[in-house]
Formats: structure tokens, C-alpha cells, sequence
């Protein structure tokens, strides 16, 4: 059963257009002239992961603007073709069918989870349309699915924000760990790699071990279940900021306060509202802090009129956005093209805190020096110094 959660007010405002098509009307059309490049946005407008969607939408939105108010694409403007997967693989499927065969995008940005991402990606594929996933799910690019060649991450895989979440624990003096995780692609791949480095080293103890829906708001049982290992930190293979907020603040509630080290996917204002003083206890590695510009003040100044930064959803959605216009500057004019331009021009005149290249070899790009780490320090996020 679905639980419903609370939506912001642009959560609300990308629920009620979720189904329409972005198109350019007044000073942008004046601008652009020809026949659009067609790109489809298939993202999370409602369910679950509503609240990465909302702000990967705002910020694609305003990167098209900037470069439609700017002329185009030589002169032909870009049109997104906007649709609302309900955090949902079978809809995304679906809806990827719809824009690939009957609105002809040569490109699409999407999907805002990895088991959407998957449900769609052979069809990318035999359809030769670059896909430009937001998500850390580590299969979306494993080179040993023939779909990878089609795929390029925009977010920090599994593999490079995980470790790094690991070393502060490890860092920070803990031994005893527990792991929560949530049941799709990304919970049970993260953990099952946690669970994988605590065995290679020998340098942490899993001491117990839960899991939930994505969609789960009561977790009574897994915080039991987890108090009961005694731990000394707790690891959230999660990248909900439902989940994850519930059970930080069921920690609270049952007296279990000790460090909650999390990746980079729940560093959403939404954590501390949904997590309460629970989410005081959060340390993760974050793409960036919403709370603190820092280096990505660019970021922050596309979106000071469209509601600002509430997440790493904003940052993703910037940096997808820029990754296409600039392929399509570079000449792209259809998928394959537009797939050889990305794995070959060079870096991303993006909005990330470090450079973004892709190549033939490797899409997924995102380094550590993409990362920050970040606390909460009375209802707000605050970074901390490395360690």
C-alpha cells in the first residue's frame, strides 16, 4: 500500500503539471526559430521520491530557459517534453515508450530512481536514445549490460559516495555498525556492497541488519530490531528522504542515539522536516549542501527564482540539463550523435563543485572531489571538515 506523504508547495505546483509539455511562448519564442530539439524529462513528480523530482525539474526547466533566451541551439529552441513516472518502473516504461515512438526525442533526462531507470533502459537502447539517469544505482552503468553505452550518470554512483561514507564512520572511531535499507535497486545494491567491504576489511562489525518499503512511514519494528544489536553508528542504504526521515526519527523515539551515516541521495531539506530531531544525528557526504552555497553559488543563482536549492535533485537536474545543451552546441543533432558528442567534448560547463567528463570508457564521471560532508546543526544542514 502506498503511503502518501505531505507535499511542498513546488512538490504541489509539479504534481499539477505533471502531465503537460514545456513549449515556448512569448520572449523565449521570439528568440528561437526552426524545428525544436525534442528532449523528454521522465521524472518522480508524485509518490515516494516526489521531492528529488520537484527540484530535478525546476532546474532542468531553468537551464532550457537560460539557453532558448539565449537563441537556441543555433537558432532551433528546445522543447521538453515533461512527464510524471510516480516513482513508479512500470509508468516510466511506459512513458518512455510514449516519448521515444510518438514524440521522437532524440534524448532523455530521467528517470529520478534506478528501478525506473532499468525498467526503460533496453528500450533506450534498441531505440538509440541517450538516457541521462539521476541516481546512484550502481547497475545503471555496469559496462557488462549492453544498455550502458546509452547511459550516463548524473549523480555519484554507488561506489564513490558509499566509501566515503564509510571512511567517516571509521574515521570517527565506530566498530559496531547496523544497516537500514530501503527494498528496491538502490537500498539492496548499497548494502549488499557495505555488507561487502566490512568482510574484505575486517574493520567493521555488521551487527544487525532491516529494511523497508520505499514508501514505508512506520518502522517501528526495523528500529527495534536494530536497537537490539547495540550499535555504536547506523548506516542508511537509502536514497528516500521518506523513508530514511522516519526512521531517524523512530531512533529518536526509542532512545537509540548514535551517529546515522548516509550517502549523498538524502541531504534534501525534506530529511530534517520528515526526520525531526532524529535527523540531528545524520552525517553523509553531500553533492551540496542547500543550505550553504559554498562552491556552487552558479547553482544557487539559476534557481533564486525558481524556489531555490532544497537538495542534490536541483544540482542533478542543472548539471543534466547543461550536459545536453552543450552536446547539442558541440553539433548533435539526433541520439547517436548526441550519445559520441558527450562521450568525447570534453568537460561539463556544468554546475557541479569539480569538473564532469565523460568518456567511451566511462560514464559515470562523478568523483569524490564532487563530495562534502555535512551534519545537522539545529534544523539546519552544516558542513563539516574531512577527515
Amino acid at each position: 500500500m502506498m503511503t502518501k506523504h505531505p507535499l511542498t508547495r513546488r512538490a504541489a505546483l509539479a504534481l499539477a503539471l505533471a502531465g503537460s509539455v514545456a513549449i515556448q511562448t512569448g520572449p523565449l519564442a521570439a528568440q528561437t526559430k526552426g524545428e525544436p530539439l525534442r528532449i523528454a524529462v521522465l521524472i518522480a513528480l508524485s509518490g515516494p521520491a516526489a521531492a528529488y523530482g520537484a527540484d530535478e525539474r525546476a532546474a532542468v526547466e531553468s537551464v532550457i530557459e537560460r539557453t532558448n533566451a539565449q537563441g537556441g541551439i543555433n537558432g532551433r529552441p528546445i522543447e521538453l517534453i515533461v512527464r510524471d513516472t510516480k516513482t513508479n518502473p512500470t509508468e516510466a516504461a511506459r512513458l518512455a515508450n510514449q516519448v521515444i515512438l510518438d514524440d521522437k526525442v532524440i534524448a532523455i533526462i530521467g528517470a529520478t530512481t534506478g528501478s525506473e531507470t532499468l525498467a526503460f533502459a533496453d528500450l533506450a537502447m534498441r531505440s538509440k536514445v541517450p538516457v541521462f539517469p539521476m541516481v546512484g544505482t550502481q547497475s545503471v552503468t555496469d559496462p557488462k549490460e549492453a544498455f550502458s553505452k546509452w547511459m550516463f550518470r548524473m549523480s555519484v554512483p554507488i561506489s564513490t559516495d558509499l566509501p566515503a561514507s564509510r571512511d567517516r564512520i571509521i574515521a570517527d572511531g565506530h566498530k559496531r555498525v547496523a544497516v537500514f535499507s530501503e527494498e528496491d535497486a538502490y537500498g539492496q545494491q548499497a548494502s549488499e556492497l557495505f555488507v561487502s567491504l566490512a568482510k574484505e576489511k575486517g574493520d567493521l562489525q555488521i551487527i544487525e541488519q532491516a529494511s523497508a518499503p520505499k514508501a514505508a512511514t512506520d518502522l517501528t519494528a526495523q528500529a527495534i530490531k536494530i536497537r537490539s544489536g547495540k550499535p555504536d553508528a547506523v548506516f542508511l542504504a537509502t536514497s528516500s528522504t521518506g523513508s530514511a526521515g522516519a526512521f531517524l526519527r523512530k531512533l529518536q523515539e526509542i532512545g537509540l542515539n548514535v551517529p546515522v551515516y548516509g550517502m549523498a541521495g538524502i541531504v534534501q531539506k525534506q530529511i530534517i522536516k520528515n526526520g525531526g530531531k532524529g535527523a540531528e544525528n545524520l552525517i553523509a557526504p553531500a553533492l551540496v549542501n542547500p543550505d550553504e552555497a559554498g562552491p556552487l553559488t552558479d547553482l544557487f543563482d539559476l534557481l533564486k527564482n525558481k524556489g531555490g536549492v532544497a537538495g542534490f535533485g536541483a544540482l542533478l537536474g542543472a548539471n543534466a540539463a547543461a550536459t545536453v545543451v552543450q552536446a547539442l552546441k558541440a553539433g548533435a543533432t539526433d541520439g547517436p550523435s548526441l550519445r559520441d558528442k558527450v562521450e568525447s567534448m570534453g568537460p561539463i560547463k556544468g554546475y557541479a563543485a569539480a569538473p564532469i567528463q565523460f568518456s567511451a570508457s566511462d560514464h559515470d564521471s562523478w568523483g569524490k572531489d564532487t563530495l562534502i560532508y555535512v551534519t545537522v546543526r539545529n534544523g539546519k544542514f552544516k558542513n563539516l571538515d574531512a577527515k
